[in-house]
């Protein structure tokens, strides 16, 4: 077998196991992480059809410059928060209802999803949310989930998992090696918190 064949199948095999994304089903809210921005497309796609009254975007450093292509009628204030707020503590969650949106600036720290999803944990302390839809990338997920089971562990909110649709090329070396960094920042997620 072809040594490029070869380590496209083991890619696939690791890409497989660290989606542990289910078919969505409506909640209360669906919570988007911050990275790519089909991850932003997609979820808002979701709230549009429905499956849930509530968005959350979570919004990284650079990721508000993209936030108008999303076409939404209001950024509930992004561009007056980035505009006051240095670029290192860019990081921030678009909240949108059926009525308005709302904007509030997080702080994030070494590891950037375990922070992100701590403060969305913060973020939804007080508001009566008993079911959540969490997307991201399929390879993404597994370490996700380990940080979502934790943060949520004592609330009683019923997480479910989504993959945002993709189609990597695992004969890519590109796509690959993404695929190897995600599995070991799913280790150490692992090592770490589990």
């Amino acid at each position: 077998m072809c040594p490029v064949n070869l380590r496209a199948r083991l890619a696939q095999s690791i890409y497989d196991y660290l989606d542990v994304g289910k078919s969505p089903r409506p909640g209360d809210c669906i919570f988007v992480l911050a990275g790519k921005h089909e991850r932003k497309s997609y979820g808002l796609k979701m709230w549009r059809f429905g499956y849930a009254p509530q968005l959350i975007l979570s919004i990284g450093r650079f990721e508000w410059r993209q936030f108008r292509e999303l076409s939404l009628e209001s950024d509930g204030g992004l561009k007056e928060m980035v505009e006051q707020t240095t670029p290192k503590k860019r990081h921030f969650l678009v909240r949108l209802d059926r009525q308005e949106a709302f904007c509030t600036m997080i702080q994030t720290g070494l590891l950037g999803t375990r922070s992100e999803v701590r403060a969305l944990a913060a973020y939804l302390r007080d508001m009566p949310i008993r079911s959540l839809l969490v997307l991201s990338s399929p390879a993404h997920l597994r370490r996700v989930a380990i940080v979502f089971h934790r943060a949520f562990r004592k609330r009683g909110i019923h997480l479910t998992f989504v993959s945002v649709p993709e189609n990597p090329s695992f004969a890519s070396s590109a796509d690959r090696a993404e695929i190897w960094s995600e599995l070991c920042k799913y280790l150490l997620y692992r090592f770490l918190f589990w």
